[in-house]
């Protein structure tokens, strides 16, 4: 029943891609000044692979001229820090377990606290 509306409003791919054209440049450009394959790209932008090491998407984000953590927090990667103080802080550890649940209302007042900037569209 996969109607492709499972799909986040922007994925690592929408947004890789949408960078590419903004900085007016071809995949195979981007491909060889990342060192990747531009097959490998395209296999990126249409969402047909999961995406790449941290280090591989700070090279994409420098090409690119993309705030570096935007494109880790869209691809799903997370720092080493937060493993750690997960590990080391039971409390913070049950807190990011338990922000899947909250209410939208609830999690955005958590995003303010934190200084995460609104959506684009207001959010």
């Amino acid at each position: 029943m996969s109607s492709g509306q499972d799909r986040p409003l922007t994925t690592f791919g929408d947004m890789l891609r949408q960078l590419r054209r903004g900085a007016q440049l071809t995949q195979r450009d981007v491909a060889a000044k990342v060192g990747i394959d531009f097959t490998y790209l395209s296999k990126l932008e249409n969402d047909r692979d999961a995406p790449p090491g941290e280090e591989t998407i700070r090279k994409l984000a420098s090409v690119l001229h993309a705030d570096t953590e935007q494109l880790l927090a869209a691809a799903g990667k997370m720092p080493p820090e937060l493993k750690r103080r997960a590990t080391e802080d039971p409390r913070f550890a049950m807190l990011l377990r338990r922000l899947p649940d909250l209410p939208s209302d609830k999690l955005n007042d958590v995003y303010r606290q934190a200084g995460v900037p609104a959506e684009p569209d207001g959010e």
